[in-house]
């Protein structure tokens, strides 16, 4: 999940100050605000009284527990209600651990302390076991345009509505020539652009305004077609509204079309699934590579699918799979034959594979990948319906 905090930090130590840095490299902050001021405690608690208090302080204390504890009672004083603390310490006593949290701390790190620790204290401070999952972002992407992404998007979206009876969205962002509303034989109430002109009225009233349903499980945000002259959308509407439907179902399918631009590379460096279709061909190969390339430098180790269609349409002169794997390193995950009739006859009929072709040996390879991208369900990372901070603070009793 892509997490989107502000974070103010206050490091003691030159390591410490390192690990905070790294922090937004990681794929799961990057959209977070890092703020790093060097000073400690000390320097926390002259910050916050003239400045507002951001959703996590993280602030270091090599001193004794008294040092910790001091630092705390002075923090109370200034930051706001609500706030998460993290403190790092060289404190290594579970009874001084425990103290700490029952003073409302929200997590505490014996130092030194690496980029992963400080993730995983986070984390932990907005996991919730009765929060409601969030959906799983699947996004596809042509390798060049007219290779069948749209096609397949469209028809793991259906596969996942109607084989795993999950709530499934769809969100076509092509908005000049989007097919997902067409290829399902439906008329979108509003394009999907017209969502997206204002960031912050994006809501799930809003969103279910724009839905148009195919079965009871199966939403779509799409386009009739249009060339009228449009505004690009900012990459931060783009990202409001997968966020507000990924908390509306448990599948968002994103078909995004052949352009390079911001709000596209932001979808894909969210996305917990990237489909990339290509077709057996050198310029297909090549410029799948660059998207490999790319997403793997921005990903990291996160798995990205290729998926080879017409895998048979010329079998003398076509690349193979062998050669696709040889140069992006991954295996297709997903081989599609040359078919045109069958897809003609589909498309006339506004109809997915699963429902107009169901003995085709295709249905159940739709069905196993849909499987397989939708395995792992939504993490329960989310934020605490009770906060626990700086009310949080509660001061030990003074003795008398």
């Amino acid at each position: 999940m892509i997490h989107r905090f502000s974070i103010e930090a206050f490091p003691q130590t030159k390591e410490t100050e390192a690990a905070l840095a790294a922090l937004t490299s990681d794929r799961e902050f990057v959209k977070s605000k890092l703020t790093i001021h060097f000073g400690g405690m000390p320097r926390a608690a002259k910050h916050y009284v003239d400045n507002p208090s951001p959703q996590f302080i993280i602030v270091e204390e090599n001193g004794s527990s008294d040092d910790i504890h001091r630092g705390l009672e002075a923090l109370a004083e200034v930051v706001e209600p609500g706030r998460k603390v993290i403190v790092i310490g060289t404190v290594n006593d579970v009874q001084a651990y425990r103290q700490l949290i029952s003073q409302g701390v929200s997590e505490y790190l014996v130092g030194p302390v690496t980029t992963a620790d400080i993730a995983a204290a986070i984390n932990s401070c907005v996991k919730d076991a009765s929060a409601a999952p969030k959906g799983r972002v699947i996004a596809f992407i042509g390798g060049r345009g007219g290779v069948g992404s749209s096609t397949l998007a469209a028809n793991i979206g259906w596969t996942l509505a109607s084989n795993l009876q999950e709530e499934v969205i769809g969100i076509d962002l092509d908005f000049n020539f989007g097919t997902m509303a067409l290829s399902l034989n439906l008329d979108p109430k509003q394009p999907v652009l017209e969502a997206l002109t204002d960031a912050e009225r994006i809501d799930p009233v809003l969103v279910e305004r724009f839905l148009t349903e195919h079965g009871p499980n199966f939403s779509v945000l799409s386009t009739s077609g249009s060339l009228k002259d449009m505004a690009e959308p900012t990459i931060e509407a783009v990202d409001r509204l997968i966020d507000i439907t990924r908390s509306m179902a448990q599948y968002v399918v994103v078909d995004l079309p052949r352009q390079w631009n911001g709000w596209v590379n932001s979808v894909l460096v969210q996305a917990d699934e990237i489909v990339v279709t290509a077709n057996p061909d050198l310029a297909s190969l090549r410029d799948t590579k660059l998207l490999f390339d790319w997403l793997k430098a921005r990903r990291g180790g996160l798995l990205n699918r290729l998926v080879l269609n017409k895998a048979d349409i010329a079998k003398r002169n076509q690349l193979s799979g062998k050669d696709f794997q040889d140069t992006l390193g991954v295996p297709a995950s997903l081989t599609i034959g040359f078919d045109p009739g069958l897809f003609a006859q589909l498309a006339n009929n506004g109809q997915m594979v699963g429902e107009g072709a169901k003995s085709h040996k295709l249905n159940e390879q739709l069905r196993q990948f849909a499987q397989v991208l939708g395995g792992r369900k939504g993490g329960n990372i989310g934020p605490k319906q009770s906060p626990k901070l700086l009310g949080w603070l509660k001061r030990p009793a003074k003795s008398k």
